[in-house]
């Protein structure tokens, strides 16, 4: 076991038809994470979660996604903070956040999940983490229900400005794992 390590996690539905859904976004970033630093995802039944492990000069870290629906995220994560001793400190989740531009990115480590029910549920569970919101863009129409706008997909303009937002964002979460020190 790590002790100590950083753990990113990607909220989202599991299931084919969330796979580019707006509500997915914290895992897709994920997996383009995962993919650029060429980590291999394994799925852990016992913790409820896909995995894939990795080493920064900050120390080792651990990307996640619970398996589990995005509203009841947080006893996933928690099995997987308990199972690897990570200090909530030491937890950054990611998720889509429909009061940012399309593609930027806030960070908070305050309470609160300004109305995210999967971020809510993680709150409940684990207390204080790194909020790591990503911007999805409000909706185009107001009428539109929020549950339809959020599961939808993005549109090929929508995508295209998220992929031209992505070098910076893969940036800052590779410096996250390596500004976070692991204790001597």
């Amino acid at each position: 076991m790590e002790v100590g390590c950083v753990l990113l996690v990607g909220l989202g539905n599991p299931g084919a038809m969330y796979v580019h859904s707006r509500h997915n976004v914290g895992q897709f970033v994920l997996d383009l994470l995962a993919r650029q630093l060429n980590l291999k995802w394994v799925t852990n039944r016992r913790l409820n979660a896909d995995l894939a492990r990795g080493h920064s000069p900050g120390g080792p870290f651990i990307l996640a996604r619970p398996l589990s629906a995005m509203n009841a995220s947080g006893y996933p994560v928690l099995r997987v903070v308990h199972y690897f001793h990570v200090p909530p400190k030491n937890v950054v989740v990611l998720y889509d956040d429909l009061n940012i531009a399309l593609g930027s990115h806030k960070e908070t480590v305050r309470p609160g999940s300004g109305g995210h029910l999967g971020m809510a549920d993680v709150g409940e569970k684990l207390g204080e983490c790194v909020r790591f919101r990503i911007g999805i863009g409000p909706r185009r129409d107001p009428a539109m229900d929020l549950k339809d706008y959020v599961l939808g997909k993005f549109s090929d303009e929508e995508q295209a400005a998220l992929f031209y937002a992505m070098p910076a964002i893969l940036e800052r979460l590779k410096e996250i794992c390596r500004l976070i020190k692991t204790p001597a």
